[in-house]
């Protein structure tokens, strides 16, 4: 008979958020295995650097991932992927962590996103207007359809909309203010008519109770965890008849972007548009750092719509990677 092995023990300041971040992950359908390892060494790190509240400083994380003697470069990749994920965990909780970037030569995996059909976002939306109202999710049915339209009719990160506060939404002209998102700088985004109607039907029927900044506030008026806009988006899958078939196998809720990104090139290059002159708006508006990370949009808009290359190459060949899509966050 095999021994059950003890799981690692989080320690220090970080025990709480670190134990949760393992349960969010295995909720998604990860396994996670040995993460949770890596994370206790963390801890217990961060414990004897002297980090005293829940915050990874640049100092931090990049003393825990300094190359070590003989490592080899996948157990480094492992490390400063692990701190990174749960950074980016605790930056979508509104905790200040600093992310590593992703260093060039470590391994990475070739990730191809889901991009959904215009007929799948369409089922998907349908399905979270049909959220049923319940008395302990106070509010939930009425947001859950707008932070997916907005999802997908601005292409934002979920962290993004869930942060949003009353002051970064103005309603009268149709424009959301994204503050200090993943590349620390603010943005404007402006709506489309048909999301700003569902905005404004929302913001008509719950901001009679203003005990809170938020404009999506949980039933107890904190920020919406991003595990519970996960756990929603399963099931409308599963009620659009989407499959997802488990980890790498089916949408991830950041699918919603790409599909975003990949729907309106296709919409410029069927129309004629100047890729070139139309891709820096689009950078901006997705909060890219660079224009090749909006790029690789296009050689993805042209595999997943084929009728569409000759256009794709004829208008901006120059900057369609030969690469597939990374894991953008």
């Amino acid at each position: 008979m095999s021994r059950k092995r003890k799981a690692p023990e989080m320690t220090g300041i970080f025990a709480e958020t670190a134990n949760d971040f393992v349960d969010y992950k295995r909720s998604l359908g990860f396994k996670y295995e040995g993460e949770p390892k890596c994370l206790a060494r963390f801890c217990r790190f961060a414990d004897e650097f002297g980090t005293d509240e829940i915050k990874i400083t640049r100092s931090l994380a990049e003393a825990f991932t300094v190359p070590r003697e003989n490592e080899a470069a996948k157990s480094r990749s492992h490390r400063l992927t692990c701190v990174r994920q749960f950074a980016l965990y605790l930056d979508s909780l509104g905790y200040d962590a600093y992310i590593l970037p992703e260093h060039k030569g470590l391994e990475h995996s070739s990730f191809v996103p889901y991009i959904f059909t215009h007929d799948e976002m369409k089922a998907v939306i349908r399905a979270a207007d049909e959220t049923e109202p319940q008395t302990v999710a106070r509010d939930m049915h009425r947001s859950l359809p707008v932070i997916f339209r907005i999802l997908y009719g601005c292409g934002l990160r979920v962290s993004e909309v869930l942060k949003l506060q009353y002051r970064d939404v103005n309603l009268n002209d149709g424009i959301l203010t994204i503050r200090e998102a993943k590349t620390d700088r603010d943005r404007l985004i402006p709506l489309s008519d048909s999301v700003n109607t569902a905005c404004v039907s929302y913001a008509e029927n719950t901001w009679w109770e203003k005990d809170t900044d938020l404009f999506f506030p949980a039933p107890d008026r904190t920020m919406i965890s991003p595990m519970t806009i996960y756990q929603r988006f399963r099931r409308y899958l599963m009620k659009a008849g989407i499959s997802h078939g488990g980890k790498g196998n089916g949408p991830r809720l950041h699918d919603i972007r790409h599909t975003f990104a990949v729907h309106v090139l296709q919409k410029w290059v069927a129309e004629g548009a100047d890729l070139t002159a139309m891709m820096p708006i689009l950078s901006a508006y997705m909060g890219h750092q660079g224009i090749r990370s909006t790029a690789r949009y296009l050689r993805l808009t042209a595999e997943v719509y084929p009728d569409l290359l000759r256009k794709v190459e004829t208008y901006s060949a120059h900057v369609i990677p030969e690469v597939k899509i990374e894991n953008e966050k």
